[in-house]
């Protein structure tokens, strides 16, 4: 269970620097 919750963890931690990535790249570019 403990090592569920880190793969989601880690999972979640993943996607939001993805998103965060994109975002910033969108926001660069004209």
């Amino acid at each position: 269970m403990i090592r569920n919750a880190w793969h989601f963890y880690f999972a979640v931690a993943y996607v939001i620097k993805a998103l965060c990535g994109s975002f910033c790249i969108a926001l660069l570019t004209p």
